[in-house]
């Protein structure tokens, strides 16, 4: 099952956090039936490692066109471009997906005042190193 996840980091980290809270406990079973392919709408490190690895990925996404359309603050007039185009492009080309590790990392979060209590939560993430 392919499923697309198109918008900015952000959202890609929401994404992420529901898929290790929600089908990470079930073991790896599920790795097996789901690829996620991301469409990066704005900067994104992991956009950019994958681009750095599969040249058609980076043509797709990365390239001035792409981030002129999404770095504005405003949406432009007409679209310079067909964005469904290049994502149905994308997705059906999509036959060999990269491993990327998926961690989470602790963090501990604490009130001002020492006497309260402090709580612990989990934050899943790539890990990627950004190239440059």
């Amino acid at each position: 099952l392919k499923v697309v996840a198109v918008g900015g980091f952000g959202y890609h980290g929401t994404l992420l956090r529901g898929f290790v809270r929600h089908l990470g406990p079930r073991g790896h079973d599920w790795l097996g039936y789901l690829r996620f392919l991301l469409v990066p709408l704005g900067p994104h490190p992991v956009a950019q490692h994958l681009g750095s690895l599969d040249g058609r990925y980076g043509a797709a996404f990365l390239d001035p066109p792409w981030r002129e359309l999404f770095g504005r603050t405003e949406p432009p007039p007409t679209e310079p471009f067909s964005v469904a185009g290049r994502i149905l492009g994308f997705v059906a080309g999509a036959g060999v997906t990269l491993a990327l590790p998926v961690a989470e990392a602790m963090l501990t979060c604490r009130d001002k005042f020492p006497d309260e209590d402090s709580c612990q939560k989990f934050v899943p993430f790539v890990g990627v190193r950004p190239r440059g």
